[in-house]
């Protein structure tokens, strides 16, 4: 026991530095020949037992330190847990019943590791009893391993206590509480989060450190902290999915989903299946024109589908601002041209979605950096059906163009005077009050600004 303490507090240093998640002790052998666990069995602290054999449902079962080795298809209908740990082997399944009411609690030195089907028909609690030495730790082991509390809420209470997913997960809900650690749910490349509640207190408590996660959220969310710095974890929100705003006065933060890429009216993770290995590059440049050019090449056995370019401002909220089709005689690499960048940061990502399974794969993120622009004032601000454009000394008007947040071209009618630094501007589309963005191209650079229309 000593021996595997120092192992998990090495495992628990490692996680900590988020360079991976913690990885499963390896199940022991299963031969059919080790001591058979019975119902109502109390294992202490030293004492190993297996199941093995045909579906079976136990009473009871109780572990104060021991180990439960689980290589068939278990139930205990009534199981207790201090502290032990439980192997779940590939093929197996282990289900922890209903039958005592009230949740269950691990209080430290409490870890379950799942190679196979693992069921919890009880709220589980990681609790504050556990440290650096005997951390809680839950571990859905591999890309085959499936985890279910369909109908109960998982909640980590505790600064060392971690829950790490590596292959399928459903919850009714996952609570994050204040005293959680930033790290405590950690998703492996690949793996798919399911839940329909999800309520976050701690900053960037999810992370994806070795690839693509997916997280999908059916009915709420709720936030005191951001979710994540992690980009790579992809956020599919079903279309009835609302963000708490009754909170508010208690200081949450409505859809604070923190790096991650979210998909509002989303029908599950499967719809958002992330292969960025179809995508071999995607860059994004800015032109002498002051374009932002993007070019990606994927993998030559793409062949037909859509192509959606999309553009964000804060690199968490995407618009589709262009589409591409391509077809089996397509090359394999491809460039689009956004002649109107938004002011500020902007952020790409492209989308290829399968026209046969309507599955969706992502490029990674591209940015870049506002350029630096020669100022130019407008009047009256806001405005109601024109407004006037004068710019510092030596700077002229050449072209001028007006587009909602989205990119979208607003018609105008504009009047520049040669060798003038002023423009006048008329909209001529009938425009609801809002945010409106002005792009002009000058003599010595192209500028944006925003403009409010009253």
């Amino acid at each position: 026991m000593l021996k595997t303490s120092l192992l998990l507090l090495l495992f628990f240093m490692a996680f900590h530095s988020f360079s991976q998640c913690l990885t499963a002790l390896s199940p022991p052998a299963c031969s059919g020949t080790e001591p058979l666990v019975t119902d109502g069995e109390i294992l202490t602290k030293g004492n190993t037992k297996w199941y093995y054999g045909s579906t079976i449902t136990m009473s009871s079962l109780t572990l104060q330190g021991g180990v439960l080795v689980v290589c068939g298809d278990l139930t205990i209908d009534k199981f207790y847990m201090d502290s032990g740990t439980v192997f779940i082997r590939p093929g197996a399944r282990f289900v922890i019943g209903s039958g005592i009411g009230s949740g269950l609690e691990f209080k430290g030195s409490c870890a379950i590791y799942n190679y196979g089907t693992c069921e919890i028909w009880r709220n589980l609690s990681l609790e504050n009893n556990a440290n650096a030495a005997s951390p809680n730790i839950v571990i859905n082991a591999t890309s085959a391993s499936l985890f279910k509390m369909s109908n109960q809420y998982f909640v980590i209470n505790n600064n060392y206590s971690w829950f790490v997913n590596n292959g399928r997960a459903e919850f009714w809900g996952i609570i994050t509480d204040v005293q959680s650690a930033a790290g405590s749910v950690c998703l492996g490349n690949g793996s798919t989060t399911k839940m329909a509640i999800l309520i976050n207190k701690v900053n960037n408590t999810y992370v994806a450190p070795g690839g693509n996660a997916c997280v999908y959220v059916f009915q709420l969310s709720e936030f005191y902290g951001q979710l994540t710095s992690s980009p790579t974890i992809f956020v599919c929100l079903a279309s009835g999915h609302t963000s708490s705003t009754s909170c508010i006065p208690f200081g949450c933060h409505p859809n604070d989903w923190g790096a991650a890429q979210v998909f509002t009216n989303c029908s599950g993770c499967g719809a958002i299946t992330v292969l960025p290995v179809r995508f071999i590059s995607f860059t994004a440049s800015r032109n002498q024109n002051g374009n932002h050019e993007l070019q990606w090449q994927i993998n030559s056995d793409i062949h037909e589908g859509m192509f959606y370019i999309l553009r964000s401002t804060d690199g968490l909220t995407y618009y589709a601002m262009d589409s591409l089709f391509i077809h089996e005689n397509t090359p394999p690499v491809f460039n689009s041209i956004d002649k109107h960048p938004l002011p500020g940061k902007n952020y790409y990502m492209i989308r290829y979605t399968n026209p046969h399974t309507g599955m969706m794969t992502h490029s990674k993120i591209a940015m870049l950096l506002p350029e630096i622009t020669v100022g130019f004032n407008l009047y009256p601000v806001p405005f109601e059906d024109k407004f006037f454009i004068t710019c510092e000394p030596g700077v002229y008007p050449q072209k001028i163009l007006l587009t909602d947040i989205s990119g979208r071209n607003i018609r105008t009618r504009y009047f520049i005077r040669d060798g003038e630094s002023s423009a006048e501007v008329v909209v001529l589309d009938k425009l609801q009050a809002g945010l409106y963005i002005i792009h002009m191209q000058t003599n010595k650079s192209l500028v944006a600004k925003t403009i409010f229309k009253r």
